[in-house]
């Protein structure tokens, strides 16, 4: 019984912390996640319910391992503004699917996307007619860029 009040009390706590950590983070963490994004956030909530629910470790050593974790999330922002060739290694850039109306089956099947995939992502952007559109791009947080046509 005694373990379970102190995961009663560390898991709202680690929580809390999580809470905390996300909101210094800001809204890029959460607005346009990249893939080093989404893994530190997984790896902290893994972390956070690891540590809570194993009570291998203390609760400093949860805070210790989410101020870890913050650093290495700063740090790889860093990197990437500083150097683009690691910006494209850890981010990565966007993907061309459509030019002049014509889909790219090559970027396609790069990004494992059926055409219908396609439709529907530019269907929900309010594109209806490939024809109409210039250029459209895969951006790395998962959504896509769309240039229509002059006429």
């Amino acid at each position: 019984m005694e373990k379970m009040s102190e995961v009663l009390v560390e898991f709202p706590l680690v929580l809390f912390l999580m809470f905390i950590i996300f909101r210094i983070m800001g809204n890029k963490e959460l607005n346009q996640s990249t893939p080093i994004d989404f893994a530190f956030m997984v790896l902290m909530t893994s972390v956070g319910w690891d540590v809570t629910i194993s009570q291998d470790y203390p609760l400093w050593f949860t805070i210790i391992l989410f101020v870890v974790l913050v650093v290495m999330i700063y740090l790889f922002d860093w990197i990437t503004v500083r150097s683009k060739k690691a910006e494209k290694l850890i981010i990565g850039e966007p993907l061309l699917l459509i030019e002049h109306g014509e889909i790219i089956e090559k970027s396609l099947k790069k990004e494992r996307i059926s055409e219908d995939e396609l439709m529907a992502l530019l269907r929900l952007k309010g594109f209806f007619e490939i024809e109409d559109i210039e250029q459209c791009y895969l951006e790395f947080n998962g959504d896509i860029s769309v240039k229509l046509k002059k006429k």
